[in-house]
């Protein structure tokens, strides 16, 4: 275990490394989808062995989506100012209702201190997330933010954490692999046992797996801008601020479970969740 509050610390982590001059902002994100394998099986019996065999994500609709915004704000200021965590999900919402949402409301109006668009942040979103956002952007008539305009990788209006430790030797790692290695909690429930609650519509648990899967990456991010002397708060604080935010959601095991893990391991007494 991992506890950030050490008797003798390598380096005090209370202490940002560098000052922060301007207004940081970073949109984290995640989407989940169902695959549609009528539309891949048309696609293959039209194509036949010429087809991919496999569905990928041309074939992928959009069903949640979660994020949450988080600025970092220069001067002395010890935490960063955290948003409340956002889902847009089926029922309520079909893929073109979430997308539009999260252009038009989220990735248009989030800026920079400098008035540049706010940072979009993720795990693994080059290779999946941000190619069906265009995809849906492409079959709707949507015109895209300035996010996901630029399809390179290394995008200066992106952050995929995925990428950022990407080896071409292993390729890239887990999202729960790497928060494991972190000592943090993992995922509310197995990846591989998620399509089957999309298949049968438990929206609830769609819904806060996904918005687990923005809390998890959105520590991670947080933790990486301070490592690299990029905001001007640590990563402590930051995981404090966005774990204290994310126990304000209704109480249910997994966020019971932050809970523990947060009284466990930043150190100090903090009420369990809203509720629970």
């Amino acid at each position: 275990m991992i506890i950030l509050d050490r008797q003798h610390p390598i380096r005090n982590p209370d202490c940002p490394a560098i000052p922060q001059r301007m207004d940081k902002t970073i949109v984290v994100a995640d989407f989940e989808f169902r695959r549609d394998l009528e539309k891949h099986r048309a696609y293959v019996r039209r194509d036949g062995t010429s087809a991919h065999s496999e569905p990928r994500w041309a074939f992928d609709e959009i069903v949640c989506g979660s994020y949450v915004v988080i600025r970092f704000p220069a001067g002395d200021v010890k935490k960063p100012e955290v948003g409340r965590f956002h889902t847009l999900c089926q029922p309520d919402m079909d893929e073109i209702d979430i997308v539009d949402h999260f252009f038009r409301r989220v990735l248009e109006r989030e800026v920079d201190g400098d008035g540049e668009p706010a940072r979009l942040a993720s795990w693994a979103g080059h290779y999946k997330d941000d190619k069906v956002l265009r995809r849906v952007a492409m079959s709707w008539g949507v015109t895209l933010p300035r996010q996901l305009c630029n399809t390179d990788a290394r995008c200066p209006l992106r952050l995929d954490m995925c990428e950022e430790f990407f080896s071409r030797a292993i390729g890239g790692l887990h999202l729960s692999e790497f928060a494991q290695g972190q000592d943090l909690p993992g995922k509310a429930i197995p990846a591989i046992e998620l399509q089957k609650h999309i298949v049968a519509g438990n929206w609830k648990v769609v819904e806060e797996q996904c918005a687990g899967d923005v809390l998890l990456t959105a520590i991670l991010a947080a933790r990486w801008l301070a490592a690299c002397g990029e905001i001007g708060q640590t990563g402590k604080a930051c995981t404090r601020a966005l774990v204290d935010r994310f126990c304000e959601r209704a109480p249910t095991d997994y966020t019971r479970m932050w809970a523990r893990w947060r009284k466990e391991n930043l150190g100090r007494e903090i009420l369990t969740c809203r509720g629970g």
